[in-house]
């Protein structure tokens, strides 16, 4: 095929005397000026004729939408790093945080496992693959800690940062399409903490602090429940306590006690009660007198929460303690994880009554999320809330209209005119 494709003979002498030949189509792409070369299987020049001609049959859709070939279609470790340097960069211009680099990263490898267990077909063929088996693939997978099946939210994260990879390569010439992905349903998962349950955590959880014996251990247990205390009485996040220093705890010139809380992107202070206050403060004394043997200050441990002889608090708070503590109460530990005590804290309010702008306003959220989160808790006295200022009158229940009545009559004398005809 002139121009378009040559089968080429490669042959070379070895050293034991013997000659070696091999094959190899050289197909011209068109659309990007250049000659591709593949080797071919065949050891005879009717069997490599047969398999270039198939091989440039396979390759012509992907030439005439100037995708790359050969060589040019490298696997997909090349094409992750290079989509890694391109949010590297968005992450130096601040168009994105440079913690979302790192869970776009993670959240790659599960394609990386997928194009694995598809036998790392070539870049311009991975698209229509994931598309058609993808989700298939993805349903048998369960996660590592807890043997459950992956959240709908988790794989719709997935989903859309895979979208995210394939639509960067689009954009460069590289494949021909970005896969459609059906999206789950996400049901609502924010179960707060159980209240009939919440005063026996309690008592567990100070029964069990003071009979352990290693003081590691009570250390990172008394951690745990001071957060728990603060979170179900605050509604703040966990990332707002793993961040909170001493510092940020004080009392106004009005002995006021504040807390000035950090998030990801987000800053505010808030007023707390004297009760959460307190709860902090004997997290503080408890600091003090076991961290003697090891000359603990609030200024060189300046982290509210730091672990065990730990400048800083951990990535991951030590969580062992508290979910002995659910067992010992009766509660499914892998049911409610921290957050649990900031939906608590938000369902209390909204059951006692109080307005969902001023919860949204104290707990650092939106009037949205609260609606979309919460929207089927109501409090029991919701009806007379919204009524409050509407006449009884108005309420009750009015005798039927006259012309409600005549409405009725007249089926009635449809009816005894059919009877008489």
């Amino acid at each position: 095929m002139p121009k378009r494709l040559k089968l080429v003979l490669r042959e070379w002498d070895n050293e034991n005397g013997t000659t070696t030949r091999s094959y190899r189509a050289r197909i011209w792409h068109h659309k990007r000026k250049k000659y591709n070369f593949i080797t071919l299987r065949s050891n005879n020049e009717l069997d490599a004729t047969t398999e270039a001609l198939e091989t440039y049959s396979r390759l012509t859709t992907a030439i005439e939408k100037n995708l790359p070939i050969a060589a040019d279609a490298r696997k997909l470790g090349h094409y992750i790093a290079m989509f890694m340097d391109h949010m590297e960069i968005r992450s130096k211009n601040n168009k994105i945080t440079a913690r979302r680099v790192v869970v776009v990263r993670q959240l790659l490898r599960s394609l990386e496992k997928f194009n694995d267990a598809m036998k790392s077909p070539a870049i311009t063929e991975l698209a229509q693959i994931y598309e058609s088996q993808y989700e298939q693939w993805r349903d048998k997978t369960v996660t590592r800690l807890t043997g459950r099946a992956l959240s709908a939210r988790s794989r719709n994260n997935e989903s859309n940062c895979h979208r995210q990879f394939f639509g960067f390569l689009k954009d460069r010439e590289i494949v021909n399409k970005v896969p459609e992905v059906n999206l789950m349903r996400v049901e609502q998962t924010n179960y707060p903490f159980p209240q009939e349950k919440y005063a026996k955590l309690m008592s567990v959880s100070r029964k069990e602090i003071s009979e352990v014996a290693n003081p590691k251990t009570k250390w990172n247990w008394q951690c745990m429940r001071t957060l728990i205390l603060l979170m179900a009485g605050t509604g703040c996040r966990v990332t707002e306590a793993h961040n909170l220093r001493w510092k940020d705890i004080f009392l106004d010139t009005k002995k006021n006690a504040r807390i000035y809380f950090h998030g990801k992107n987000k800053e505010r202070e808030i007023s707390i009660s004297m009760r959460v206050y307190g709860h902090l403060e004997d997290l503080r004394e408890f600091k003090r007198v076991w961290g003697t043997d090891w000359e603990w200050n609030e200024k060189e441990y300046e982290f509210v929460f730091s672990s065990w002889k730990l400048l800083k608090t951990p990535g991951q708070f030590d969580s062992a303690g508290r979910r002995r503590w659910y067992e010992l109460a009766g509660i499914d530990p892998k049911k409610y994880p921290l957050v649990c005590f900031r939906h608590k804290f938000i369902s209390d309010a909204l059951r006692n009554g109080t307005h969902a702008l001023q919860i949204a306003f104290y707990t650092g959220t939106s009037v949205k999320m609260i609606q979309q989160t919460y929207g089927k808790i109501t409090p029991p006295d919701l009806f007379e809330q919204v009524f409050a200022s509407a006449p009884d009158e108005a309420l009750k229940r009015k005798a039927s209209s006259k012309w409600f009545n005549d409405l009725l009559s007249q089926k009635s004398e449809s009816r005894a005119q059919n009877a008489l005809k």
